[in-house]
């Protein structure tokens, strides 16, 4: 059997419901199979719950099938010959009601069907504002279909430019399919208010409709993973005017590249960087107590085997992060395919000025390593050839560990999580 888990990486229709499923009042009906819906709804649910308890029974309703996320049309062979429009009129009025944005998604299946969405929803929702994507991009990737999907969305709700707020800024490049993303916008929001900068929006990633109209508003757009907002943000500055920038050394994951990010942005607007400079100090003091006491006694974590699985801008922060300030080796860094990317380059000069330029080569789910950083699927089959190995997820799809404390991936707050995670894993080896 073929060593890869490509079959499992999400595509363009994931990332677009993703996005779309982002803005909280938003109601989100796939046009599709119920085989289209059931994994996308409940990732949804889980990772952003917009209900206190869930009961499949108190989802009866027949688009529903038990789930309170993403009513689909239930597509069968007889739709794909004589279309949909039948099942879309009857699913639109009450999957809209309540909320303030409907988005109607085709799975690829069904935009070969060529039903006229456009006129379908303008005549069941009476009004209110629809995103319709007749194809997400066929097997393109999640980046691609996060992208086009909150462009669409920016194009319904028909945004002017407007005058700008000194020391604001719009997060972009984050989705709810992000491992801890609430508690890394959380993190970023901490930080920024600390040099006195003001988080105008989040596209998409939990914030409401009127949120996202305000978001001319802000003086500049802060690209958090570049694979999933930088063309995002070079088509906001087209539009709206809002300069934008995306920090060299990736996504704030670690002390490094977390002071470089807010160095970047306090420097962008005229801000003092120094009182979220003077937290990330506190978290680096917090974790060398532990680390200079584990150390002491185990001589670790500096010199163990760790691999990498992530897009490839994380994987060059979190690489670059765990060599220089832990010392550890990398043995596999592998990077998900998500388009092109500048840090993709840079990883490879980073390995290749260690002399390690090979780990590139290896498929982290068969590499033996110490640690493994990736998604849960990764580590499960790497359990499974290598029983020793413990892994970190950064990443969906997960192995199903129910965060109930806030956790976040970025800024000192995620730098000191995930060396707690390293050294606890380090005493089991």
């Amino acid at each position: 059997m073929k060593l890869c888990s490509q079959d499992i990486t999400p595509d363009s229709l994931s990332g677009a419901i993703f996005a779309l499923e982002g803005i909280r009042d938003a109601a989100v009906i796939l046009n599709g199979p119920t085989g289209c819906k059931f994994y996308h709804s409940a990732i949804s649910d889980s990772q952003f719950p917009r209900g206190s308890s869930f009961d499949p029974l108190a989802y009866p309703e027949q688009f529903y099938f038990g789930q309170p996320r993403l009513p689909a049309t239930c597509l069968d062979g007889y739709d794909y010959v004589y279309g949909s429009a039948d099942k879309l009129e009857q699913i639109l009025p009450a999957a809209a009601k309540g909320h303030r944005l409907a988005a109607v998604v085709n799975s690829p299946g069904a935009a070969l069907i060529g039903d006229d969405l456009k006129r379908l929803a303008k005549k069941a929702l009476a009004g209110l504002p629809c995103v319709v994507l007749e194809s997400t991009g066929f097997s393109g990737y999640f980046a691609e279909g996060f992208q086009n999907a909150l462009l669409k969305v920016l194009d319904c709700i028909a945004l002017e430019r407007r005058r700008k707020i000194p020391g604001s800024v719009n997060l972009v490049g984050i989705s709810i399919y992000h491992k801890y993303f609430a508690g890394s916008i959380k993190e970023m929001k901490r930080l920024l208010e600390m040099c006195g900068i003001e988080v105008t929006a989040v596209l998409c990633a939990g914030d409401r409709l009127r949120d996202l109209q305000n978001l001319p508003e802000a003086s500049l757009n802060v690209v958090l993973y570049p694979e999933y907002g930088l063309e995002l943000a070079r088509r906001l500055y087209e539009r709206y005017d809002t300069p934008y920038l995306a920090s060299e050394e990736g996504p704030p994951i670690g002390f490094q590249a977390t002071e470089h990010f807010l160095r970047k942005v306090a420097g962008s607007l005229g801000a003092d960087p120094s009182p979220a400079l003077q937290a990330l100090d506190r978290g680096r003091a917090a974790c060398f107590q532990h680390l200079s006491r584990f150390h002491s006694l185990t001589g670790l974590p500096g010199g163990n085997a760790f691999s990498v699985k992530a897009d490839p801008s994380t994987a060059y922060a979190l690489t670059n992060w765990l060599s220089s300030y832990l010392g550890m080796i990398p043995a596999a860094v592998e990077t998900t395919q998500c388009g092109r990317s500048e840090f993709t380059g840079k990883l490879a000069a980073l390995l290749a000025g260690a002399g390690l330029e090979s780990t590139l080569a290896r498929p982290v789910n068969a590499t033996a390593a110490d640690l493994v950083f990736a998604d849960g699927a990764t580590i499960a089959q790497l359990k499974t050839r290598h029983g020793n190995c413990c892994g970190i997820e950064i990443a969906l799809p997960s192995l199903g560990y129910i965060d109930v404390a806030e956790k976040s991936l970025f800024g000192p707050s995620g730098a000191m999580m995930m060396v707690e995670q390293i050294l606890n894993a380090l005493r089991f080896l």
